[in-house]
């Protein structure tokens, strides 16, 4: 009989544990700069960690070089994030492999409460590139989107 009770408390204590554990966050904007999705499975302890990253980015203009028209995003492009009750950072960095030296920095920023499912910010753009051997910058800004689960 003992046994029986200490099962059922210590089950009783198990389905007392969080059910959201994780979560995950999509970020999109479309305009005649960019078009992009970016997005995590996103756990919601302390932190924030973001584990499967990836997206997909599309640079509008005529002086975008042809190979950074459209770029996939991995993992390994998340250089920083930052996930909390109101706020949703990230930044990714992607660099040409070959020649001429190339960057693309992607930053947004999105403000929101936990009872929203949509948070609303604003994206920068870098993009770098090796033109006649001087490095050069420009920058694009738009409006983005995202959405928050869990």
């Amino acid at each position: 009989m003992s046994r029986r009770i200490l099962a059922l408390t210590a089950l009783a204590f198990l389905s007392l544990t969080p059910a959201h554990a994780t979560g995950g966050v999509s970020c999109e904007a479309e305009d005649r700069s960019a078009k992009f999705t970016i997005g995590s499975p996103v756990g919601r302890s302390t932190g924030g960690a973001f584990f499967q990253f990836e997206g997909s980015l599309e640079l509008r203009g005529a002086n975008v070089a042809e190979d950074f028209k459209k770029v996939t995003l991995a993992k390994d492009h998340l250089t920083q994030s930052w996930f909390d009750a109101r706020d949703l950072k990230m930044h990714v960095h992607f660099e040409r492999a070959g020649e001429p030296h190339g960057t693309i920095d992607l930053t947004v920023e999105a403000r929101g409460n936990a009872d929203a499912e949509t948070w609303r910010g604003r994206y920068v753009i870098s993009i770098g590139e090796t033109v006649n051997g001087e490095f050069r910058t420009r920058r694009l800004t738009g409006r983005v989107s995202c959405s928050v689960e869990g």
